[in-house]
């Protein structure tokens, strides 16, 4: 492991305070997402709603990213990439629940697979135990790589579906 990864870190208490905020936010954008749509003003209310239940998940993930980098533990091109791929993931993930809209349920794996990776490479880089574990560039370059994927492929879909 990298010297820089050596050093002692205090307890992720600021990502433990986060993490029942963005569970909470995730189970009700995958509820919203998963309930049927109603028609008219009810389903401009239901899309208001999946706005802002995302909005408020992917902020809450972006804090805890922003957590994440200021640790020190998370590889230089890493913060460089989440500036990027975790916004762009936010989009996807609402996209996605477009698609849901549109009965194509199966989209509903983008969102649910996008927070929970976010979260935990986010809870990585500020435990040390995982850090032993899993080495800074295969996790980095498997969890970027998913999360360019998971983003990447809800926009091409609902353009082609």
């Amino acid at each position: 492991m990298d010297a820089r990864y050596q050093r002692t870190r205090s307890a992720p208490i600021g990502l433990f305070l986060l993490l029942p905020i963005a569970g909470l936010l995730y189970v009700l954008l995958l509820q919203n997402a998963w309930g049927p749509f109603q028609g008219g003003e009810a389903g401009i209310g239901d899309a208001f709603g999946a706005f802002f239940l995302a909005s408020g998940l992917w902020i809450t993930l972006i804090v805890m990213m922003l957590v994440a980098v200021d640790s020190g533990a998370m590889p230089r091109w890493c913060s460089i990439l989440a500036a990027i791929l975790v916004p762009l993931s936010g989009v996807a993930a609402f996209v996605a629940v477009d698609m849901c809209s549109r009965n194509m349920r199966w989209a509903i794996l983008f969102p649910g697979l996008l927070a929970p990776l976010i979260a935990f490479y986010a809870i990585w880089t500020r435990s040390p135990r995982l850090l032993a574990r899993l080495p800074a560039q295969s996790t980095s370059l498997a969890a970027w790589g998913a999360i360019l994927l998971l983003s990447i492929a809800p926009l091409l879909l609902a353009n082609w579906l």
